[in-house]
């Protein structure tokens, strides 16, 4: 499945197009949009990121797209936007689902023909070229169903779209991201990549992991820092992970 993602994710690199990532929580939505980019032909320009679940609906429009001084309480100075920072670049928008209805049809303006203007400006648009990748972890067409997300706006979004199974339907791949983020984690905290033994390799790869590869990295990340000599044993293994998981060892 890896395999199949890579090819997409070349694909996608290749088309300079705006490109939908639809997945659950902690699938790697966000390291799937910068691999996009750094394959890509911005991959010398800047790479933005917003999620529109962390940003209070009053503040979404100002971060987007920036304000001028005074144009609301609390506007003490000019302040530029991130799709104009992203100018050349790239802006991944994740939890795109969660945008207010009002700032969607800024959203959509800005996604057909680029225009930039910052609230509360008088001045004319500032035009810009930016290649957007978005990513939901609901469904859009329920939200367009329920009257919570503009249609018009998800088929501007929707030109390339990449889904990402979690990873408990991704058995497969588990051997492989321990192995990557292992040597990864280790090399970032400067100590020898620990092994793992049958056992714990096993449980490991049997779990469900709920937190999909947000957890796999977390518990990676535990392990480093426990700097484990000699094999991770299955007894090293987070608690919630042996009460949840059947394998017994021999």
């Amino acid at each position: 499945m890896m395999a199949e993602l890579r090819e997409d994710v070349a694909a996608a690199s290749r088309a300079d197009v705006n490109v939908l990532i639809v997945g659950e929580a902690g699938v790697g939505k966000q390291i799937i949009a910068r691999l996009i980019h750094d394959a890509g032909s911005r991959r010398r320009q800047p790479f933005v990121t917003i999620s529109c679940a962390s940003i209070p609906e009053s503040l979404l429009e100002s971060e987007l797209f920036g304000h001028v001084r005074g144009s609301f309480a609390g506007a003490y100075r000019d302040k530029p936007g991130l799709a104009a920072q992203s100018d050349g670049g790239t802006l991944f928008v994740d939890e795109i689902g969660d945008m207010p209805r009002r700032v969607q049809a800024l959203f959509l303006r800005f996604v057909e023909t680029g225009a930039v203007k910052p609230t509360g400006s008088s001045g004319s648009e500032r035009h810009t070229n930016v290649r957007v990748i978005t990513a939901a972890g609901r469904s859009l067409a329920h939200a367009i169903a329920a009257g919570d997300f503009r249609e018009d706006l998800y088929y501007r979004l929707n030109v390339i779209r990449l889904t990402i199974p979690p990873l408990r339907e991704r058995g497969d791949d588990i051997p492989a991201l321990l192995r990557h983020h292992l040597e990864e984690r280790a090399k970032a905290h400067g100590v020898e990549t620990p092994r793992l033994s049958a056992a714990a390799a096993c449980t490991l790869s049997a779990y469900h992991w709920p937190g999909n590869v947000r957890e796999l990295t977390n518990v990676v990340e535990r392990l480093v820092i426990r700097r484990l000599e000699g094999e991770v044993a299955i007894t090293d293994l987070p608690a919630e992970i042996l009460s949840a998981t059947t394998y017994t060892a021999r």
